[in-house]
């Protein structure tokens, strides 16, 4: 499988465009892939765009939050069109949450509810970078 097929990714998030939903319209998200310098970035609007390309192409910072894929995640996520599988992956800290903006960009594009759905809170002095 093509991990960098705009159309699998484009495909993955708009069929599960009701997770993002509570996100404000330009939240990007990246997808970090292992062993690669290219990156996958989402942006929420009335449908979610997949942007694919070398990092090097980015203005820092590329996205809000990103999600770092291990070696095994990837084809799990993609093999599963729901939303369920990527959730317990990034719960159970196979898939890691960084964020790459202050708490209070986070809060602009209302981050809050989206990462509570991985037990996350914004401002609760978690470890795992993203609050």
């Amino acid at each position: 499988m093509d991990y960098f097929d705009n159309e699998i990714w484009q495909k993955w998030a708009n069929n599960n465009y009701n997770e993002f939903k509570s996100l404000k319209d330009g939240a990007k998200m990246a997808m970090l892939l292992p062993d690669t310098d290219n990156l996958i970035v989402f942006t929420k609007g009335n449908k979610i765009t997949v942007k694919i390309d070398n990092r090097a192409n980015f203005d820092f910072p590329f996205a809000q939050i990103a999600f770092k894929f291990s070696d095994n995640t990837v084809d799990k996520v993609l093999d599963d069109s729901t939303f369920k599988t990527f959730k317990n992956l990034v719960m159970n800290d196979e898939i890691g949450i960084l964020s790459f903006v202050d708490e209070s960009t986070l809060n602009k594009f209302d981050y809050r509810y989206f990462l509570k759905k991985f037990g996350f809170e914004i401002g609760s002095r978690c470890r795992c970078g993203c609050c």
